[in-house]
């Protein structure tokens, strides 16, 4: 079997998985705590299939790595001090290492290089161009901003709803604290900002053959990220009449049909904008 075929095998499964990942919203869309492992499992397999098309083994590597190597260190340091996430505490089981699930690593991982690829194709693939200054600060600052949208998004309910982690002192974005984002995008800029540098300086890793010339190629982490904001409609379908309410340990009381709706709402002007930004740039004509 030649390369070439190999890589059309390879594109054709990266695009079953997409579409495997697509039934699997519409076969479990109320059902959250099934979301959530879709995501980490699926999201990580396109990962491994997707990433070393670019950067090959050693660079995916570095990137699975670090991103899960700083995301499980600095929530495990939110948890015991409060910094940078605020106070609180998971209640999955399982295997955890020290006080963070071994699971959560693959959600930053998954989600991370999907917003690292959205980033680098607004910016005019600037994973390439990182010998700039303007580029190696600017795509991990925008990437993490990508991946903070999906946060935004997610958090109210994988908390407040669905219990995944607690908020000891609550907040006032649906029972999240405002300072849970501003830790997120400084956890998310750092393993970026680390990604980037190491580039810069191994720049020949970087494939620009193949698979990285089609379109399409740029396009599957575009529309499974796309596939995880679309999957919170499934969620707010199935509560849309929910007259159930929420207490959060700071006393506030939340409204479940709301905190559905306020996702959609939210996804529709952050995670969709950021796909269709992207969908535009890649096919818009060369002048």
């Amino acid at each position: 079997m030649n390369k070439s075929t190999s890589g059309n095998k390879l594109h054709i499964a990266r695009w079953l998985l997409i579409g495997l990942y697509l039934i699997s919203i519409i076969v479990f869309g109320g059902q959250m705590e099934h979301s959530t492992g879709q995501l980490f499992l699926l999201g990580s397999i396109l990962v491994l299939m997707h990433a070393p098309k670019r950067y090959g083994w050693k660079g995916t590597f570095i990137f699975v790595a670090t991103a899960y190597i700083i995301s499980t260190i600095l929530e495990d340091m939110s948890i015991r001090t409060g910094f940078p996430f605020g106070n609180y505490h998971y209640t999955l089981g399982g295997l955890h290492i020290d006080q963070v699930p071994v699971l959560v690593g693959p959600v930053y991982i998954a989600v991370g290089y999907m917003s690292w690829t959205i980033g680098s194709i607004l910016l005019d693939h600037a994973d390439k161009h990182l010998d700039k200054k303007f580029n190696l600060i600017a795509l991990p600052a925008v990437s993490a901003f990508i991946m903070c949208q999906f946060d935004l998004v997610q958090d109210p309910l994988t908390s407040t709803f669905d219990g995944i982690w607690i908020w000891e002192n609550a907040g006032g974005i649906f029972g999240v604290p405002l300072v849970n984002f501003l830790g997120w995008y400084l956890t998310c800029y750092v393993f970026m900002q680390i990604f980037a540098i190491y580039l810069s300086k191994n720049s020949q890793i970087i494939i620009e053959t193949g698979d990285t010339e089609k379109k399409s190629y740029w396009l599957q982490p575009v529309i499974f990220y796309l596939l995880i904001g679309l999957s919170y409609i499934g969620h707010y379908l199935h509560q849309i009449n929910s007259d159930e309410v929420i207490t959060d340990l700071a006393g506030n009381v939340w409204g479940v049909a709301n905190l559905h709706e306020t996702a959609v709402g939210i996804m529709l002007f952050t995670m969709l904008y950021s796909v269709v930004l992207a969908t535009v740039r890649l096919f818009k004509p060369k002048t």
